[in-house]
This record gives structure tokens, sequence and C-alpha cells, in this order.
């Protein structure tokens, strides 16, 4: 059976942001599945899956592929789904590609969906290559310094259209959605600032509501 993924891991996001997300997954994915949390505790009313491993911050993402199995879907704690989801799952691993106005390209880790088996992607990691945290974030990775998950991911497997299946449908609420929500969107990733409860556009405010229904 399908599952769908979220982490939270520290103090960024609140339990309350889990079962809202679990709301919205309900509501815009039509195939059986069920819902967990990969977390550092347990939360309430939720599937949660406390690993072994504690990595800091982004880097418990990575964790997700060492113990999955069968088909995933994984959304971010800071997304906000606004369309149907099936049309994003794939077998082999799916990223949309990084949108950063730096140009850097890569993978962009907000939704990702897999069902092979990508253990060897947390194998690789190894806790003693990451370098002491600076200005609140979980610490760059190895010689490269490798800025979070995403980076980590695109050191190893490259950018979307080689390894990893380009996903679309994926949007930036802050590159795509400042003359309104794109039509062909199914998430929106708040990726930085502002955060979902701090705008307030009304499709914002609609998907993140229990009662909202996005066909």
């Amino acid at each position: 059976m399908l599952t769908a993924w979220c982490v939270l891991n520290g103090g960024k996001y609140r339990d309350c942001d889990v079962h809202i997300l679990r709301e919205m997954v309900e509501n815009n994915l039509n195939q059986p599945h069920r819902f967990r949390c990969l977390a550092d505790r347990e939360i309430s009313g939720v599937d949660t899956f406390i690993p072994d491993e504690q990595w800091p911050g982004w880097w418990a993402k990575l964790t997700l592929f060492r113990y999955t199995t069968g088909p995933c879907l994984y959304l971010d704690l800071d997304t906000v789904i606004v369309g149907n989801l099936d049309r994003l799952l794939s077998n082999t691993l799916s990223m949309p590609a990084n949108w950063a106005q730096s140009g850097h390209g890569g993978c962009q880790s907000s939704v990702m969906s897999w069902g092979l088996d990508y253990a060897h992607i947390a194998d690789a990691f190894d806790l003693e290559k990451l370098h002491t945290p600076e200005n609140g974030n979980c610490g760059a990775y190895g010689d490269q310094r490798l800025w979070g998950d995403q980076e980590f991911i695109t050191h190893l497997l490259g950018d979307p259209g080689k390894t990893v299946k380009p996903m679309d449908h994926i949007y930036s609420y802050k590159y795509h959605c400042r003359g309104g929500l794109p039509e062909a969107a199914s998430v929106i990733c708040f990726h930085g600032e502002p955060k979902p409860n701090q705008v307030n556009d009304v499709w914002v405010h609609k998907a993140r509501s229990s009662t909202a229904i996005v066909a």
C-alpha cells in the first residue's frame, strides 16, 4: 500500500502542522494509502515512526530511504496541497527541479515519490562528516559543504532528468504565486519565509482547512 510520509524533527514545526498536512493529503489523494510521520517524538493521533538514528534537522529526511518499503509519497510540513496528488506517484525516485534564483540547479526535496529500494541514499550519509551548525542551520555536509538533504541527493544522483525522474505540478509560493495560484499546481512549497500560516491568500487558508476538498 502507498504510504504518505512527512518528517517532524526539532522545534521548527508543531504537531498540529502534521495534522494539517494529513488532512490535505486525505482530501487530495485518491489512491488507498496510510499516512505516517517520521519524527523525534510521538505525535498524538498520528502513526509515528521514531528511527534509531536521530539525524539533526533536515538531515532526518534521509533516514526515510532506509526504512521505507513499497510506494511512498513524501511532503514537507510547509507545503500546501491544492490539487490531485495521484499524478505525482512514481516507482523511480521523482523530485522537482530546484527553482532557486541562485541558479545552482539540482533536486528540490519538498515533495518526493518513490517505490524502489533507495536505501543506498541513507547508507551514503556519514554523520561524522557534518560541520558544526551555524546561524541556526543543521550543519553543512562533507568537503563539498552540501547544504541540506536535497544537495546531498543531487550530489549522489544528479539533477532531475538523469537518475531522478522530474516531477511536475510543484510550484514555489515565492517564485510562482505572485499572480495567484497556478492552474496546473498540485503542491505549493513555502521554502524559507513566509510560511503558510503567515500569509493571507484565500486559497492557502481553504486548502489548509479540514473541510477543503480540491478536485
